[in-house]
């Protein structure tokens, strides 16, 4: 009987075996042409910035003694993607999720973003969204090198359990004297016809011994997407739908500043401080159809007649912002038998979401729509509308309309919405390293490092729901959103078969905020207030670690095997608050003591073939609200809600082996295998409260329904790594400019959750391909990129649902350099040529709970180097 892994593989490989057959044959094939001819590369490089990118990521991958990816800028100091995000997606078993559209977090293996770790320079930096980074906060720009280590030493921190990404910034001693260089773009975004926009810049000076580093960029885009959102009853007929179009002005803004001295031969002192921040200034415009409510009629899976639905609309103008600044200071010490290295960095994140939503709310039955609807495109439906009338035996269809009434509405209500996150965290660590005469090639490595993490702020939770119509009616302030409907259409190419207008959301927003400070003055409205107290957090967390390590070359044999101590302790504040609203400050503190080691043994089994073996242990902490002590109190129903300070992390202990083959100039076909055994697995659920934690005010509250996040059973992730890059320099005339980047993973993972159930892993995708065509010649650099990612959990169903999907999502890329000179190239990029769009489904697809699409878009622009 085969092994259900061997067999899943099977199944994953037999669709692609004529592809994976070319990616083994091609290589045997050219080599023996290959070894005869001479070293080309560094004749081509300066007009193949992606045969050079690769040329030195291959060479990192192959010196690293662990198992790496990476992606280096060119000879020329370009980085060949615009950001972190797009450049990782290019990495082998490297999945990306995208909000509408736009790359932004990453999964490692396929695994919970949280399972990542983020470093720059090596310092570990800790996203303001539960502990996860967000790449497409990080320009290219500012990028000399991004490595992914799928296995952790003993000398990296130990928060990662699928990989650490380290953000190598540029050297401003990279090159002599004054350099320069500047890049602007511009361009269309498909639906809507928006635009984007591109401008860096980066200046740099340097001699023997010191170096100067200014550099800067921005990104922005004005964007439509179309969204539409479902519900459905036990028997799959829908019972509400949802129309959205978002209107999206976002922007990526940076700025560095990196100074090296060298003051003697063997020293080195830097300073480096980068600020990166995203924006998202989101304009919505909502109307939700409530076909549960309708008050007659006949309701389908496929189609339906209904008489008297509600209609909801939800307006907003709202803003998200995330930011990162991180400072280092460093140095490295080469004295007579150690080297020396230190580094003391700051950082601060802060995360903001605020987004004032006014729900209109129809209050009279002749105010709701009647309507037809028709789900042969359940992703797509289409509904013609009607009036609704009182008739003689009630309530009845009344005439066809064409457009739906944006004006009838009995009720304007104010849904704040304010989500704060700011973490501040100070690391120092020190490492020190010396050669041994215990063997030759033998190194010893140790050192310590301290982190000290302040976080507040508070998870998504609103306890006010504040009728502004009718408190306006009673001061006698003006209040009416009719005059901001405008004339203009919604831009969509999702069907609908009704017309709707856009809102004027700004003007909103404007009447609003004018309104709520009239409330407030009256004492109607506290927006302090409005915060739900059991959302909040407040916390202290301090890491100290310490390592050593011990490295062996001997002939072909490099091994590297240590062990890392790590102790955490946690103090978490925050509120108790019962039915009547009290409130009892809670503090919680929570410490342990972890050891990781890890075991490296890599073998040169010929001049180009690397076979690796590693055993690895890591851990992923939890997130900051998930360990919040601020919980809800319900002494009737004996059930306590909120977050869980005494939160394990997730663990896991793991083997990798990898095959390595650098069979030619710039050129790897490798094979990776891996796995990790997963415990204390974080999972939403139930279960009894058995300590005195929350007892207060004499209530003993033992046994109670703790109803958070828990640390569920064991879980265990595998997969499969092929990888191929060649540039094809074999190729006659013309055609040896071409070359290829392909890479396909199969990931297989499940965890026990705390009852006892299993599930896979939420983020997971079986599949994940990326795939390169590139063409550079003649100072043409053009590569056609391809990304595929197999459906994924969103989340589970803890009633005995249906867990709920995103569909497989591909994306098509095209990007093209040409260089008019070694100072001047142009650039054009196109993306999600394909026009993918998201869908995310309950069970099955027939069951879309929501579709988006956010179409094609296009830039061109100059790079100039000076």
């Amino acid at each position: 009987m085969r092994h259900p892994l061997s067999r899943a593989i099977a199944q994953v490989l037999r669709p692609h075996a004529a592809a994976l057959f070319s990616v083994a044959l091609v290589p045997s094939l050219v080599l023996a042409q290959e070894a005869d001819r001479p070293k080309e590369l560094d004749a081509v490089v300066v007009s193949a910035p992606i045969v050079s990118s690769q040329s030195q990521s291959i060479e990192l991958k192959r010196e690293a003694i662990g198992v790496v990816d990476a992606i280096a800028s060119d000879t020329i100091g370009d980085f060949p993607d615009q950001t972190a995000a797009a450049a990782l997606s290019r990495l082998p078993a490297v999945a990306v999720q995208r909000d509408q559209g736009q790359e932004r977090y990453i999964q490692v293996r396929g695994a919970p973003s949280r399972w990542t770790a983020v470093a720059f320079d090596d310092i570990n930096v800790v996203g303001a969204d539960e502990r996860i980074f967000r790449f497409d906060s990080v320009p290219a720009g500012l990028i000399d090198v991004v490595t992914v280590n799928k296995t952790l030493t003993p000398s990296m921190p130990s928060e990662a359990l699928a990989g650490r990404v380290n953000i190598e910034t540029v050297s401003p001693m990279s090159k002599r004297g004054f350099n320069g260089q500047v890049g602007l773009g511009y361009g269309p975004m498909e639906l809507g016809d928006g635009k984007q926009r591109q401008g860096d810049a980066r200046l740099s000076w340097s001699n023997d011994t010191f170096g100067i580093l200014i550099g800067g960029s921005t990104y922005s885009r004005d964007q439509l997407t179309d969204n539409r959102e479902f519900d459905y009853d036990e028997d799959g007929v829908p019972t509400m739908f949802d129309f959205r179009s978002y209107q999206l002005e976002r922007e990526t803004n940076s700025g560095m500043l990196k100074l090296e001295w060298r003051p003697a031969e063997g020293h080195s002192l830097g300073l480096n401080s980068l600020y990166t921040e995203f924006k998202d200034h989101e304009y919505r415009n909502q109307y939700i159809f409530d076909l549960g409510g309708a008050l007659g009629g006949q309701a389908g899976i496929d189609s339906g007649s209904l008489v008297g639905v509600p209609v909801n609309a939800m307006l907003q103008d709202g803003n998200y912002a995330n930011s990162v600044w991180t400072t280092t200071l460093s140095g490295d010490h080469a004295l007579d038998t150690w080297t020396l290295g230190w580094g003391l960095n700051f950082t601060r994140t802060e995360g903001t979401t605020n987004l004032p939503l006014i729900r209109q709310i129809q209050t009279s039955p002749t105010q709701f729509v009647s309507l037809d609807y028709d789900r042969r495109n359940p992703n797509l439906p289409v509904l013609d509308l009607y009036t609704t009338v009182m008739g003689d035996a009630g309530f009845a269809r009344g005439t066809a309309v064409r457009d739906l009434n944006q004006a009838d509405f009995g009720m304007d209500l104010l849904i704040p919405i304010d989500i704060t996150t700011e973490a501040d965290a100070v690391t120092f660590k020190f490492d020190a390293s010396r050669d041994l005469s215990i063997a030759d090639g033998a190194r010893l490595s140790l050192g310590a490092q301290i982190d000290r993490r302040e976080a507040k702020g508070n998870t998504f939770g609103s306890t006010a729901v504040v009728p502004v119509s009718a408190y306006a009616a009673a001061l006698g302030l003006p209040w009416d959103l009719d005059p901001f409907v405008t004339g203009k259409q919604w831009i969509s190419r999702f069907p609908r078969g009704f017309g709707v207008n856009y809102v004027d959301n700004a003007g909103a927003r404007k009447l609003l905020d004018q309104t709520v400070a009239r409330l407030q003055a009256a004492g109607l409205y506290d927006p302090a207030a409005a915060i739900d107290p059991t959302s909040s957090f407040e916390l202290d967390e301090d890491i100290q670690a310490a390592y050593a390590q011990l490295e062996v070359q001997s002939g072909a044999h490099q091994f590297l095997a240590g062990v890392r101590v790590e102790r955490a302790s946690l103090e978490s504040r925050g509120n108790l608050v019962d039915a009547g609203g009290t409130r009892v400050p809670v503090t919680i503190e929570h410490d342990r003591t972890d050891v990781f080691p890890s075991v490296h043994w890599n073998i040169d089994l010929g001049e180009n073939l690397k076979l690796r073996n590693a055993l690895v242990t890591g851990m992923a902490r939890p997130g900051f609200a998930d360990l919040r002590a601020s919980v809800s109190v319900n002494d009737i129903d004996g059930v306590i809600a909120g977050g869980n300070p005494g939160l394990e992390p997730e663990r896991a202990w793991g083997y990798d082996g990898s095959l390595e083959w650098y069979f030619a100039e710039a050129s790897i076909a490798a094979i990776n295998v891996f796995y990790r055994d997963v415990s204390d697995v974080l999972f939403s659920s139930t279960s009894t409260v058995a300590d005195d934690r929350y007892d207060a005010a004499g209530i003993s509250r033992r046994g109670y329904d703790y109803v958070t996040t828990l640390n569920g059973g064991d879980g265990k992730l595998t997969g499969v790594e092929l990888s191929y890059q060649q540039p094809f320099k074999f190729l006659p005339g013309w055609m040896d400019g071409f070359g290829v980047q392909l890479n396909l993973a199969y990931i297989d993972g499940e965890f026990e959750a705390a009852d006892g159930s299993k599930h896979d892993f939420k983020g997971t995708s079986k599949q994940v391909l990326n795939a390169s065509l590139y063409y550079e010649k003649h100072g043409l650099s053009a590569r056609l990129a391809y990304q595929w990612r197999d459906k994924w959990l969103d989340d589970v169903s803890l009633d005995g649902g249906a867990n709920t999907y995103w569909d497989a999502t591909e994306q098509l890329d095209l990007s093209v350099r040409y260089a008019i000179n070694e100072k001047m190239n142009l650039f054009f990029d196109a993306n999600n040529l394909t026009n993918e769009q998201g869908l995310r489904y309950e069970g099955d697809k027939s069951r879309p709970l929501e579709v988006e699409g956010f179409g094609r878009r296009y830039m061109a622009g100059l790079r100039l180097r000076f």
